[in-house]
């Protein structure tokens, strides 16, 4: 084991480490613990890992070194640590889950990352983090939202539970028009939860109406061919009509005996 020890590194030999599981970093937030840090200094040491050209990659803490950068500072605590790639990324995960608070799609994104490129199982996940593994897996189920929808949610700050009730909805176009009129008007989670609720429903009721239109054509067509039929079988005693259902669509025969001496 390497000994966790507390040594000052200097901010501009420190790069972002490839595991870092935050991509979104707000200017409001990073400006407040700037001036935390300009009153009380950084409390909690970064993690860092070095290379052999004394670069140092962040494994926990590129929050608080930007916030250190913008206070001021030129250097920052940290503990340096000889990790291979796999423990460095579960270890970012495990510190921002815990300190940082990440949003639930950098989280999501993060999870999935560790399953992808280090053969994590959800549950492992789970243990190495202390959540439950359906926690996990509701998690990861976010990142079934297409990119430019959970852009969206990140920059309009909208809850997991907004997130999650748009998973309800499949048609692309209509998840659309139901997240704009929910940033549009500000709605809550249960205002949303009902606006899907009366979008889903009206979409299923256009959908029978639809079935039952496509149902009436073909009876209407149907007692055409059959009104037609009469008028031939007027002339044509040995006329016969046969229909069979393929079950998505309906086959009609006509035979017409040919008279003689007609060729």
């Amino acid at each position: 084991m390497f000994a966790k020890r507390v040594v000052e590194v200097p901010i501009d030999l420190i790069v972002p480490g490839e595991s870092q599981p935050r991509t979104i970093f707000r200017d409001e937030e990073l400006l407040e613990l700037a001036e935390s840090i300009r009153e009380y200094g950084v409390i909690q040491p970064v993690i860092l890992k070095k290379d052999k050209q004394g670069i140092y990659s962040l494994i926990a803490g590129e929050r608080r070194t930007r916030a250190a950068a913008m206070a001021g500072l030129t250097k920052v605590p940290a503990i340096v640590r000889d990790e291979t790639e796999k423990n460095a990324a579960i270890i970012a995960l495990v510190e921002n889950v815990q300190r940082e608070n990440l949003s639930y799609i950098e989280e999501a994104t993060a999870y999935r990352k560790l399953m992808d490129e280090h053969g994590l199982t959800q549950q492992e996940i789970a243990r190495y983090i202390g959540k439950k593994q359906s926690t996990v897996s509701n998690k990861i189920r976010l990142l079934s939202l297409p990119e430019d929808i959970r852009e969206k949610l990140s920059e309009n700050r909208l809850t997991e539970r907004h997130a999650r009730a748009l998973l309800k909805v499949h048609d692309t176009e209509m998840r659309k028009r139901i997240l704009e009129r929910i940033i549009t008007n500000d709605l809550n989670v249960r205002q949303s939860e009902r606006l899907i609720e009366d979008f889903l429903r009206k979409a299923e009721e256009e959908k029978h109406k639809s079935t039952k239109k496509c149902y009436i054509s073909y009876k209407v067509y149907l007692n055409s061919i059959r009104r037609a039929f009469g008028e031939i079988s007027r002339f044509e005693k040995n006329a016969r009509i046969y229909q069979e259902d393929l079950g998505d669509a309906i086959e009609v025969k006509i035979l017409i005996p040919k008279k003689a001496g007609v060729s």
